[in-house]
């Protein structure tokens, strides 16, 4: 079975809504190791910034 990264992502909480068609197939190729470095970078902005933020919602936006 193929790696879906976009299931992978969603199961860690990534939110696609809003993505265009070719930021999904960009998003649909990566490999799990570009996957796991995403899914890093996200535990650290939603535990050690959030923890810090003033407003949540905007966890994340330095990123994408």
């Amino acid at each position: 079975m193929a790696f879906d990264s976009i299931a992978a992502l969603a199961a860690s909480g990534h939110s696609f809504e809003g993505a265009s068609e070719e930021q999904l197939a960009v998003i649909a190729h990566l490999s799990p190791e570009e996957v796991e470095v995403i899914n890093s970078i996200k535990s650290r902005l939603d535990g050690d910034v959030a923890a810090h933020s003033q407003d949540s919602n905007t966890t994340g936006g330095v990123v994408w």
